[in-house]
């Protein structure tokens, strides 16, 4: 048997970063219960909008569930039930120190032994993923959720929650194919589910999300609590295939190409320490000795110190392989300093010229300087052709 599957970089390094940032909120919410009332509503809807099911009337449900569990070495009580809805669904309904799985419409019937065996290792996994590593992912989440309702949260926060509950089917779909031990049966139970077909082909269906990946490769998921069945179909075609790859090839399957406007968390750290590393590489020439030049950088990063020079490019070179987003960013920052002191002339803008050639920037940096700089074409076709006489470093 197969080991559970791991969780998700994302949640590592979630957790990670709101425990260290935000220690003071972190440490209430991993303290603080959440209170018997809730739970209470979460029993009083089950019991209101859905039927217990037992195990007699369904032996064959029932069973699978067992197997399941015993997998997934899990052993609080499980209580599984009919809803009321039309809707093909099934949902794990949390409440302490026991699993609540309902399902809706015709689920339990459309589906097969080895389908149903990864739906109720699915719906498990969100107990795993709430209960496992001491609670740590369910607190950020919590934790998330609360600051997103406040004023004055940021939209990284709502990306950040966000992206976490899309992991999280990552990571249940997962544990499903692990339980379930055929990939097939895992992506058509998500088909059944998704479109009610009985009769389909796996395979044309994986060729139909490639296609569709490939026409929306740069957008990632755009689902609300749920990526989109194609997503999903290739994220665990990817994991049964090779999990190593599966997992170096998730972010940009999920995430796309970077955009300001949609950074979560962890990449508006990343973004803002490669935005520091490069004022630093570009700024750290004699060229930039003026009072202007270090004072724009202050008004970035308030504690900066020119005469610290960056060691290694290997975090630059991320640059060229960047979004055509985040390198517009780069090259409107190098041409804020460009422009911070009128008095040294053209230099600051040859040399942001000569950084962006280096890194990849130049497609990026062109049309900026005519628009933002307002250099008109003929004199930037000058600077040019002068970047030939200036040597590399």
């Amino acid at each position: 048997m197969s080991e559970i599957p791991p969780f998700l970089n994302y949640h590592n390094a979630l957790a990670d970063f709101l425990q260290r940032e935000e220690a003071d909120i972190w440490a209430w919410f991993a303290s603080d219960k959440l209170t018997e009332q809730a739970f209470d509503e979460n029993r009083l809807m089950l019991l209101k909008n859905a039927v217990r099911l037992d195990a007699g009337s369904h032996d064959r449900l029932f069973a699978i569930a067992g197997e399941v569990k015993e997998t997934l070495a899990i052993d609080v009580p499980l209580n599984l039930f009919q809803g009321t809805g039309s809707h093909r669904n099934a949902a794990w309904i949390y409440t302490p120190n026991e699993i609540n799985i309902m399902f809706e419409g015709e689920t339990i019937d459309i589906l097969s032994d080895a389908e149903l065996r990864s739906l109720l290792g699915h719906e498990m996994a969100h107990y795993l993923h709430k209960t496992r590593e001491d609670g740590r992912y369910f607190t950020a989440d919590r934790m998330l959720g609360w600051i997103c309702g406040e004023n004055g949260s940021h939209p990284a926060h709502l990306q950040s929650l966000w992206l976490s509950q899309i992991y999280q089917e990552i990571f249940a779909d997962r544990v499903g194919l692990m339980v379930c031990e055929d990939r097939d049966a895992a992506i058509s139970l998500l088909i059944k589910v998704g479109s009610g077909l009985k009769k389909f082909s796996v395979e044309t269906y994986l060729e139909q999300a490639a296609e569709a990946l490939d026409l929306n490769k740069k957008d990632g998921s755009q689902g609300g609590t749920h990526p989109e069945t194609y997503i999903r179909a290739i994220a665990l075609a990817d994991w049964a295939k090779d999990k190593e790859t599966a997992d170096a090839r998730l972010p940009k399957l999920v995430e796309g190409d970077d955009r300001l406007e949609r950074l979560d968390l962890l990449a508006q750290r990343k973004l803002t320490d490669l935005t520091r590393l490069m004022i630093q590489k570009f700024l750290s020439a004699d060229w930039a000795q003026s009072e202007e030049i270090e004072a724009h950088a202050r008004a970035y990063f308030p504690v900066f110190d020119r005469t610290t020079i960056p060691s290694e490019d290997t975090d630059l070179s991320r640059l060229t392989e960047a979004s055509e987003d985040v390198k517009d960013y780069m090259a409107s920052v190098l041409l804020d300093f460009a422009a911070a002191d009128p008095d040294l002339e053209d230099e600051p803008l040859l040399e942001a010229m000569q950084f962006a050639d280096k890194y990849g920037l130049s497609d990026a940096i062109t049309p900026r300087i005519i628009k933002d700089l307002g250099v008109p074409k003929k004199k930037l076709a000058s600077l040019r052709k002068a970047l030939v006489e200036v040597p590399n470093d």
